[in-house]
């Protein structure tokens, strides 16, 4: 025998099945990391946060709820054609959707919209169109028409367009914030409507009084960032929740958006870690909510937020776009704020023939706005026909029209 094969190790025979079982005895751990049981302490947990008081959240119940979504359901189908090909006011609808736009009743339909969006109990969507999903694409087309109107001549009916627009994001009652924070673009259109077309003083002031309904208070911000990151809680821990959190998130925020919830494509299986990072942030969030402002808020969840990012990314991913829309309120805020200004400095200027002075401007207000994003009020200055509004780094001018 040479040495090379006297130094050769001897081969080793496995028994027969055995690499089988160490496979198996190899994916075990790895298994049972997968596998997530039902931890009692994050159903406890979570219910405890559901159970508390939801201020400035409520359903509404919607009479003839019904008969409203039959006579309004191709708003919805129309608004959907609306996403798929317009981007800007500026750009016309195609000419098979523009006649179909034209004729279809748009002006009248934001009081109906709105009943059926605030009743969440009566919501049905197996047998109904998601109004709410709808919404904002059915203020695009009130805008869009109000345009086509306005450059016919159609004064009148052009500004009852965007009447209806605003009316429709009017009185927010928590429920689809992320649809309601769409009102900016409704906002935006405003000023170049108002240097092309003026209105006449009257209509100046039912422009203001929609603008200032659509405005939102510190508590009904909560309310609505609360009720979406609860839906988020379930849709990423929903394997922990029995029937008690059911029916809780059924009789908070009915039936059909707790189904929805329960059914989500999300996995609902995250663990201890993930609830700890997320229910830190909606401690963070929550708690004392409407008492500072919301950029503070944000500060306080950070941390928690950084954790989730290391524990889930894709949940770290959701959580932070809800978030998110605590600072674009701040920036909603600002132009509703400045349309508002901009509207009754224009009409305190057709009603008196001059530049109203900063005392009378901000009398119009009745009370000093603020905006909840850093709790910074406003100030109005009009100077040689030239509005500007103040709010900390907030500057925004706006030229007026001649008196």
């Amino acid at each position: 025998m040479s040495r090379v094969e006297a130094s050769a190790e001897p081969e080793v025979v496995e028994p027969q099945g055995w690499s089988a079982l160490r496979l198996l005895l190899l994916l075990l751990p790895l298994a049972v990391a997968c596998g997530v049981r039902p931890d009692p302490r994050i159903a406890d947990e979570f219910h405890e946060r559901l159970q508390a008081p939801a201020r400035g959240f409520r359903s509404v119940p919607c009479r003839e709820r019904a008969a409203k979504v039959e006579a309004l359901r191709e708003l919805v189908w129309l608004g959907h054609d609306l996403r798929a090909r317009i981007r800007e006011f500026d750009t016309m609808p195609p000419p098979q959707l523009h006649a179909r736009m034209m004729a279809a009743p748009l002006r009248g339909s934001a009081a109906d919209v709105r009943c059926i969006v605030r009743d969440l109990h009566g919501a049905d969507p197996k047998e109904q169109a998601d109004f709410l999903d709808a919404l904002p694409l059915i203020a695009n087309l009130l805008v869009l028409e109000c345009r086509v109107l306005l450059s016919q001549g159609r004064l009148e009916d052009g500004w009852a367009h965007v009447l209806e627009a605003l009316a429709l994001h009017g009185g927010f009652r928590g429920f689809g914030l992320e649809q309601h924070l769409t009102l900016l673009d409704v906002l935006r259109a405003i000023p170049p409507l108002l240097d092309a077309h003026p209105p006449d003083p009257a209509t100046l002031e039912r422009l203001s009084a929609a603008v200032d309904a659509t405005r939102l208070d510190a508590a009904t911000i909560c309310g609505a960032t609360r009720h979406d990151l609860l839906t988020l809680a379930v849709t990423g821990l929903r394997v922990h929740f029995g029937q008690r959190e059911r029916e809780a998130m059924a009789k908070r925020f009915g039936l059909a958006h707790a189904m929805r919830t329960w059914k989500s494509p999300w996995p609902g299986q995250l663990g201890r870690g993930e609830w700890m990072a997320l229910r830190g942030a909606y401690d963070a969030i929550v708690d004392g909510c409407a008492k500072r402002p919301l950029g503070h808020a944000l500060q306080r969840a950070a941390a928690s937020m950084l954790q989730l990012d290391s524990w889930h990314p894709p949940t770290a991913v959701r959580l932070r776009m809800i978030a998110d829309r605590l600072n674009r309120v701040g920036v909603l805020t600002d132009t509703q704020i400045t349309v508002l200004a901009s509207l009754r400095a224009r009409w305190l200027r057709a009603t008196q023939g001059r530049d109203p002075t900063t005392a009378e401007l901000a009398l119009s207000f009745g009370r000093r706005p603020r905006n909840p994003w850093d709790g910074r009020h406003y100030t109005f200055v009009v100077v040689d026909g030239v509005l500007t509004v103040v709010r900390g780094p907030y500057r925004h001018e706006v030229v007026l029209p001649p008196a």
